[in-house]
């Protein structure tokens, strides 16, 4: 099998071939580190987050290492504890590590301002949705691999805007990215949709086992379409109560949720087929660029029996981000790894990367689709994709900095 790698930014990925890599890295091991949610009602996420990070300093030491020196991943379990999580990565800069990967959105926001911005680290946001991150509170170390909460909302209101529903029900999970995601909907589809209404809003607490409160509510609402700001384990049990009681042939699969790939091939056969999803790296979309894309699914399925979910796909091109940056920069010094970062574009499975100068926001790609069940991938995925652009779907610098004056 062969896998292309990106570790050099404007250049074509590196070729890998079994046993015949290129030669290793030489020179002492350059760390970084990792605060993940791997405990707790994140855990699903965080495990994901792991391996594509693992993934990724594996096949960039296999190129070469950055700067021609091996890189070293150093990892915590924050137990989904967005204190623990400023510690831990306090303590691992403290240890020597020159670059921070975090996941989920609370303890990103809680390392960004209390690590990133003091210690001056680059860190890298591998899945976090919210937005405050790069817009209400950005600092010139953070960057942020995902579509965040304004892009993905943007997007989903911009898809739901073009059919005939008026009644929405808004069902999020009570933490910052639930929130700020259901939120920004809101704005977005009443801004593109002048006739829309919030008929019903339900936040559930994040790591909820009962929804069945917030299902009843929303049927007895009667809404037109339903939009779901749930993720990993709270979208599983969700959705796994709602088919238990016809939820969504009683809306008529008026439904949208973050469906990332992991979720779906959780829920296997009890996925609800025909309801629309959206994804920030959907596997199958990536698999049709072919090439190095396709060749990144195809390594990551041998070595772990399985396709890259979403959040495992952020993370490795937040890893493969940094090392092409610092490689660039030809150096680790974060203010020239963060100013290549400004400058360059940069190669990932989902197509080239760039990130804004004055938010350090990928320009990522969000993909909205009907769920179905795949005989190719042997697992649900979301067909019929429609992808939007992050050049389409970002805010404008003039947005940015109209947000974070507050107006």
């Amino acid at each position: 099998m062969k896998l292309m790698i990106p570790i050099v930014a404007g250049v074509v990925f590196a070729t890998l071939t079994g046993p015949a890599f290129s030669q290793a890295a030489k020179g002492a091991p350059i760390p970084i580190a990792g605060t993940f949610e791997l405990s707790g009602p994140a855990a699903d996420v965080s495990r994901d987050v792991l391996a594509g990070a693992q993934f990724a300093v594996e096949t960039v030491n296999r190129n070469g290492g950055v700067l021609g020196r091996p890189i070293v991943l150093s990892h915590q379990d924050n137990g989904t504890n967005p204190q623990k999580a400023v510690s831990q990565a306090g303590a691992l800069v403290s240890d020597g590590a020159v670059f921070l990967v975090t996941a989920a959105s609370n303890s990103s926001l809680a390392v960004s301002k209390m690590v990133t911005a003091k210690q001056k680290i680059p860190t890298c946001s591998s899945t976090s949705q919210t937005d405050d991150l790069t817009i209400k509170e950005f600092n010139p170390y953070i960057f942020n691999a995902s579509a965040n909460s304004y892009m993905a909302m943007r997007s989903v209101a911009s898809y739901l805007a073009k059919k005939p529903y008026k009644r929405y029900a808004v069902v999020a999970a009570d933490f910052a990215g639930g929130r700020i995601g259901a939120n920004r909907f809101k704005e977005f589809i009443k801004e593109l949709n002048p006739s829309a209404e919030i008929v019903v809003e339900e936040y559930p607490k994040f790591g909820a086992t009962n929804y069945t409160p917030s299902i009843n509510k929303v049927l007895a609402a009667k809404p037109d379409y339903v939009f779901t700001m749930l993720f990993g384990n709270d979208l599983v049990t969700f959705t796994n109560q709602a088919q238990a009681i016809g939820f969504f042939q009683q809306i008529n699969n008026n439904f949208i949720g973050l469906y990332d790939g992991n979720t779906l091939r959780v829920m296997g056969s009890n996925a609800p087929v025909g309801t629309d999803g959206f994804q920030v790296a959907a596997v199958n979309a990536i698999a049709k660029l072919g090439g190095d894309s396709k060749a990144f699914i195809d390594a990551f399925k041998a070595k772990y029996n399985q396709y890259p979910s979403d959040w495992s796909t952020l993370a490795y091109d937040c890893i493969s981000v940094w090392a092409q940056a610092a490689n660039a920069a030809k150096s680790v010094d974060a203010d020239k790894v963060m100013q290549a970062l400004r400058s360059e574009t940069f190669k990932s499975p989902r197509g080239d990367l760039k990130f804004g100068k004055f938010d350090h926001q990928a320009e990522a790609p969000v993909y909205i689709g009907k769920v179905t069940q795949s005989k190719e991938f042997g697992q649900p995925v979301l067909d019929n994709l429609e992808v939007i652009s992050g050049a389409s779907s970002r805010p404008s610098e003039a947005i940015v900095n109209k947000m974070r004056s507050g107006g």
